[in-house]
């Protein structure tokens, strides 16, 4: 009697610690616990150990910045290419508000309200710029995606602190017509650049052609007006005497046509002869 009795009072006080201990629960910090009965939301426990009814449970809630990561969200461009990024979201939700997001969302509030909006946005901006714009216009689409979410969830209590866009990435059929396109660009430019470099060398050569043609003329006209000048200096008696500075110095006797207007002295061709001699 006596070991049954001891037995029962074992039983009890191991029920009772296993109720007590049933009954604590730690709330890690940057979390609160959202306290259930019987299915129904009474009650919220922030942080730190906590205690609550044996006949009543406890879910944990984080209230600190998550990250979640959505991979290959398909979307549209303007031309409706398929478009498909990935895209990290930051987001918070207040402590004081998390039992009524419970109440009037559930506990998958994010799969709810988050995840949806992000892909839908994500479209709603994508298809405003063309293909070949989307990448180059990825900051403006991450703000605006950003901001909407930001708005469209603060009624929530939600927090949305930052959205990035890791990765865009086009169909393979689409990045192989654009790599083709690419390579026929730069073949083009290149040709540009040879035709450039053809008329260059064309209006060098030109510019060279007249630089030697300017040269020849000045030189012809210099040669003109110096044979000008010369031609001016060249009186009768300047030439005559210059014939007679290019006779040998042994000459003594000339042969001088009659008529040709010559005023020096024969005497002066015979080496100086004077009327005293014969």
């Amino acid at each position: 009697m006596i070991a049954m009795m001891a037995a029962g009072a074992l039983f009890v006080l191991w029920a009772g610690l296993h109720t007590v201990l049933a009954a604590v629960k730690p709330i890690e910090a940057g979390h609160v616990g959202v306290v259930y009965q019987f299915g129904e939301i009474v009650g919220q426990k922030d942080e730190g150990l906590q205690i609550i009814a044996p006949w009543q449970s406890l879910r944990i809630e984080s209230v600190r910045v998550q990250r979640q990561r959505f991979e290959n969200i398909s979307a549209f461009s303007k031309e409706t290419q398929d478009v498909f990024m990935t895209v990290a979201v930051n987001f918070s939700v207040s402590k004081d508000q998390v039992q009524k997001l419970f109440r009037e969302v559930g506990p998958n509030w994010f799969d709810v309200l988050i995840e949806p909006r992000v892909a839908n946005f994500l479209k709603e901006e994508t298809v405003k710029y063309t293909s070949v714009d989307v990448a180059p216009n990825r900051e403006s689409i991450r703000v605006a995606v950003r901001d909407r979410l930001a708005a469209d969830l603060k009624a929530r209590s939600i927090t949305i602190n930052d959205l990035l866009i890791e990765n865009i990435d086009f169909s393979p059929e689409f990045k192989s017509a654009i790599e083709k396109k690419q390579i026929a660009t730069q073949d083009a430019l290149r040709e540009q650049e040879k035709v450039k470099q053809k008329q260059f060398e064309a209006e060098q050569a030109v510019e060279t052609a007249k630089g030697d043609a300017n040269a020849i003329r000045e030189r012809a006209n210099g040669q003109a007006d110096a044979n000008k000048a010369l031609a001016a200096s060249l009186t009768p008696e300047v030439i005559q005497f210059q014939a007679l500075e290019k006779l040998a110095d042994n000459i003594q006797i000339a042969l001088i046509p009659s008529g040709q207007g010559i005023i020096l002295d024969p005497a002066t061709l015979l080496g100086g002869l004077t009327t005293t001699g014969r």
